[in-house]
Parts: structure tokens; sequence; C-alpha cells
């Protein structure tokens, strides 16, 4: 890769994370429609339940309209976090891949995709159930590597899922790490962009819809933002597992 080339096993976590950078700049103006389209989808759920005049709560899954759209949201995000993810590796590697292309192969991994997430999200639920830290280890290892190692490997549902742990066992703690000084940013960020919404409430007092255009539109850029970088950042993990293996 030109933009996020593989960091060895050695490599600290701010070479990591300075890589993912690298990459999601050199990708971003690219991979953020995607990346806004995935978190829309991934918010529709909500965006069902609080239209109908509810606030988020469990009795949002005694709907079946929420369940439904949950599946249904969930399998498009799938689906287009997985062309943004394959897109984001042809532009680092200088290959041409236009968005259409990238959904396209996306779309011939999308039933790897769904059943491997079923098959994570039990495994994880058993983990948690039966010492906690097995689940969380287990999380980590599938949220960092596993969507890669479906898309790039080509691996099938429960093969993927038994590479991914394999690939990130010896990086584990440094990529538990990276992931969390990733989260911690776009949590400040997160904060800031509250203070500003704050600060755009007093100068619009009158206008209630104003602002909750602008609060809605910086909420999924913020989203699709981190979506885009958090592709960059499994992608330069599963290179540098993958270096290491």
């Amino acid at each position: 890769m030109s933009a996020s080339s593989p960091a060895p096993r050695g490599a600290r976590v701010s070479r990591w994370l300075e890589t993912a950078t690298r990459l999601f700049g050199a990708t971003l103006l690219k991979c953020l429609p995607l990346g806004m389209l995935a978190f829309l989808c991934w918010r529709l759920p909500s965006f069902y339940w609080q239209a109908s005049g509810h606030h988020m709560s469990i009795q949002a899954y005694h709907d079946p309209a929420f369940n439904l759209l949950t599946l249904f949201g969930m399998t498009l995000e799938l689906w287009l976090v997985g062309a943004l993810m394959l897109r984001q590796r042809a532009m680092a590697r200088g290959i041409p891949l236009d968005a259409i292309a990238a959904l396209q192969a996306a779309a011939r991994r999308l039933p790897s995709l769904l059943i491997g997430t079923l098959l994570a999200t039990l495994s994880i639920v058993v983990g948690l159930l039966l010492l906690v830290i097995p689940g969380v280890y287990l999380a980590i290892c599938y949220l960092l590597v596993w969507l890669p190692v479906v898309l790039i490997d080509g691996l099938g549902p429960y093969a993927s899922l038994l590479r991914s742990v394999r690939l990130l066992r010896p990086l584990w703690g440094q990529a538990l790490a990276a992931l969390v000084i990733a989260v911690l940013i776009f949590f400040i960020g997160a904060i800031v962009y509250a203070a500003i919404i704050q600060a755009l409430a007093g100068v619009l007092p009158s206008d209630g819809a104003a602002l909750a255009a602008i609060e809605a539109a910086g909420t999924v850029l913020f989203g699709a933002l981190f979506v885009v970088y958090l592709s960059a950042l499994q992608l330069v993990l599963h290179s540098a597992a993958s270096s290491s293996a």
C-alpha cells in the first residue's frame, strides 16, 4: 500500500494511528458519501422510533417494525461499509475502483458478512455470559480485523472469525490501545461539536427548525467521519497482523 504501508508487529500504536490518519485523509472525499449512507442506515431504526413520538428505550425492541428496520438497516450498513473499505483499500494501492464497482464487489461478500455477523454476535454473547472477558476479547478481534478478513482474504463466515482471532492475538493489547485512542479523539471532537451546537442555539433561539437541521446534518457528517477513519484503522491493523502472521 502507498497510503497504508503495513506496520510490523513491534510497531508502536502511534505508527498505526499515523498510518490510518494518512489513509483517512487520502481517501476521505471519495469515501465520505458511502460513510454518510452507512451511518444513516445504522440510525434508521432510531429515526423511525423517534418519528413515532417515542424516546429510545428497551421498549423499542418489542416493536416488530423497529426490529425489521434494525435488520434492514444493518444489512445495508454492512454492504455500504464493505464497499467503502474495498474502495479505500484500492485507493491506497493506487488501483482505480469506482463506487459502483465497490458496491458490486461488496454485494458478492454480503452473505458471508451477514452470516459472520450472526456467528460473531452469538460467540460474543456466550463469551460474556461465561466469564465476560472472553466476550470482550472476541468483540475487539472481530471489530478490528474481521471485516477486512472477509472482504480481502475472501474467507467464509466461520473461517473468517477464526482467522480474525489468530491474526489479532499477538497484537491484541496494542490494537485495543489504538482503538481506545481513536475513540477518545472522536469523543473529544463530539464534545466540541456539542459546544458549537449550544453556541448556535444562543444565536438562533427563535428558529428551532434551522438548529435541528444543522444538528442533524452535523451528526451525520461526524458519524461518517468516524466510519471512514475506523475503516482505515481496520485496514492498517489487518495489514500489520497479516504481515506478522
